[in-house]
C-alpha cells in the first residue's frame, strides 16, 4: 500500500492500483450520501455530508472496507429557499447514484453499503439500490439512514428497525419509520455528531427556535408538493427542533460521541454479517 498506511481505505487518497488491490481482496465499498441543507444559525450547510463521511470513514477502518468520497448533494430541493442550499430532483439523483455505483460494480465490487444522512434522499437511494440489484443479481446494496437507525435499535437493530429494506424485484420499503419524531430529519442527532467530529461548541448563540412547526403543518406541506418557499415560512430559522429547546441540552459533543459510537457499532454488525 506504499506510504499511505495499511489502514487507509479512502478512495480519494489512493491510486487506482491501490484501489484495485483492495477490491480484489474485499470486493465491497461504503458510499456516504450527504446533502447541502440549512441547520439554522448554528450548523454549517455541510452537516449531513460531514456526518455521513465521518461514519463511513470509521466503518471503513473497523470493517476493512474501501470507502468512496461523500456525495455532497442529495434531494434537497425543498430547502432552496435558504441561501446556499442546493440539491437534485429525485429522478436525477437516482440516475446519478446508479451511474456512480455501476462504475464500482463494473470494477468488481459486489457489496455496496450506502450511509445516508439526507432525509429526502432515502427513497431515491432505495430505488437506485433496487434497480442495481435487479440488473446485477450477484450484487448486494444495503442502505442505512443516520436519521433513523437509532430509532430501530430498540426493536432489534438496523435490519429490523431503522434500516431500509430493499427488494430487487419489488418496492423499496421504509421499515418502522414512524419514530415519534415529527420531521424527517433529526437535527439534534446530526448536529451532535457534527459537534463530536469537529469538536465544535455551539455556545454564545440564541438557543430558542423562533417559530414552532407543528407536525400536522409539516405533513400538510409534504402532501401539497413540498414548496420551498412555504417550507421557509414554516421554519424561518432553518432548524427542525421543537420550540423552546435549549440547544446545549440536546446538541453537544458528548451526546454526539455516544450516538456516533452506537450508530457505528450497529452498522458494523450489519456490514460484518454481509461480508
Amino acid at each position: 500500500m506504499g506510504n499511505t498506511g495499511d489502514n487507509v481505505r479512502e478512495l480519494e487518497r489512493l491510486t487506482y492500483a491501490q484501489v484495485r488491490q483492495l477490491i480484489d481482496g474485499r470486493p465491497a465499498i461504503i458510499v456516504p450520501l450527504g446533502g447541502c441543507e440549512p441547520f439554522g444559525w448554528v450548523g454549517a450547510l455541510g452537516v449531513e455530508s460531514y456526518c455521513a463521511a465521518g461514519i463511513a470513514k470509521e466503518l471503513s477502518l473497523r470493517c476493512r472496507v474501501l470507502t468512496a468520497p461523500v456525495v455532497p448533494f442529495g434531494c434537497s430541493t425543498p430547502f432552496i429557499g435558504f441561501a446556499g442550499a442546493a440539491g437534485l430532483k429525485p429522478r436525477t439523483f437516482i440516475n446519478m447514484l446508479c451511474d456512480i455505483l455501476h462504475a464500482y460494480i463494473f470494477q468488481g465490487v459486489e457489496k455496496i453499503f450506502l450511509v445516508n444522512a439526507a432525509p429526502f434522499s432515502r427513497e431515491p437511494a432505495a430505488e437506485a439500490a433496487k434497480r442495481l440489484m435487479s440488473a446485477h443479481p450477484r450484487v448486494t446494496v444495503l442502505l442505512f439512514d443516520i436519521n433513523t437507525v437509532l430509532k430501530g435499535d430498540v426493536k432489534g437493530g438496523v435490519g429490523e428497525g431503522g434500516g431500509i429494506n430493499v427488494k430487487p424485484n419489488g418496492k423499496s420499503q421504509l421499515k418502522n419509520m414512524d419514530t415519534g419524531f415529527c420531521f424527517d430529519r433529526d437535527d439534534a442527532l446530526l448536529l451532535s455528531i457534527y459537534a463530536y467530529l469537529r469538536q465544535e461548541k455551539f455556545d454564545g448563540v440564541d438557543k430558542v427556535v423562533k417559530k414552532n412547526v407543528r407536525e400536522e403543518q409539516y405533513r400538510t406541506w409534504k402532501k401539497r408538493g413540498m414548496d420551498p418557499q412555504k417550507l421557509r415560512k414554516l421554519f424561518p430559522d432553518g432548524l427542525l427542533l421543537p420550540q423552546g429547546v435549549d440547544i446545549n441540552t440536546v446538541i453537544n459533543s458528548e451526546r454526539g460521541g455516544e450516538n456516533f459510537q452506537r450508530i457505528v457499532e450497529l452498522l458494523q454488525k450489519e456490514i460484518d454479517n454481509i461480508l
